[in-house]
């Protein structure tokens, strides 16, 4: 089954034309087909370049080696190319080229990639609640990449997506599997409590809002380390 981005080619071919055809300005454009400037520009260069070919959907996300990603990024260092110039001449997308640039000014190493299926049609498997925990705190702190995520743990796209939002939004907490059936109707009649049960409860109260409140402070200074990163990135 064939991989669909968010815009069709249709869609990416229309505003790269309309651009050429002076129909309006990267920014104009962009706005009316909904996608950010960055990204028509990156369209545009890769369409000069390629032609209708850059906007083939592939059924599979393409192989690059280790030689190849650094062939790259020195390419980019030695001031031959811009991250525009590569993303034209390679038809890969600029985000992509900037995480090897990247990764390769943070002495992280560039890795061989190629990838064993298809992260949005791949079959799901079951998972622990520790590996569920463990691949969103992943996501979280690699730029929100669910894409490689997916690949790195060899899991459904759309699962690695789902349990990324429930982290978020819940804890984690919300990943844990719970047996379907009933819910219990047990309720604690609070009057009945005595005085030292009736602090217990508001004690265990008091530690559960304060583990929510960390958690969510948590994320939440993640999420602007992210964004910082992505915008001193752009």
């Amino acid at each position: 089954m064939s991989r669909k981005g968010k815009y069709s080619k249709e869609t990416k071919i229309k505003a790269c034309e309309d651009y050429i055809s002076g129909k309006g300005s990267f920014e104009s454009i962009a706005k009316s087909v909904g996608c950010d400037e960055s990204s028509l520009r990156d369209w545009y260069y890769r369409y000069i370049e390629h032609g209708e070919k850059a906007f083939e959907i592939t059924k599979r996300n393409k192989s690059y080696s280790k030689e190849f990603k650094i062939s790259v990024v020195k390419k980019y260092i030695d001031g031959k190319y811009s991250v525009m110039d590569l993303s034209a001449k390679y038809n890969i997308t600029s985000r992509v080229i900037r995480n090897w640039i990247n990764k390769y000014y943070n002495g992280i190493e560039l890795k061989d990639y190629d990838p064993k299926g298809d992260v949005y049609t791949m079959e799901s498997r079951k998972t622990t609640y520790k590996e569920r925990v463990e691949l969103a705190e992943w996501v979280i702190n690699n730029d929100m990449n669910y894409k490689q995520a997916a690949d790195k743990y060899a899991i459904k796209y759309s699962s690695v997506y789902k349990w990324t939002k429930m982290y978020l939004n819940k804890g984690p907490e919300s990943l844990k599997y719970r047996k379907r059936g009933p819910k219990s109707k047990t309720q604690i009649n609070e009057d009945e409590l005595t005085e030292m049960q009736r602090l217990k409860l508001e004690l265990e109260r008091e530690r559960a809002k304060n583990k929510r409140l960390s958690f969510a402070l948590e994320v939440h200074k993640k999420k602007e380390k992210f964004q910082r990163e992505r915008k001193f990135r752009e």
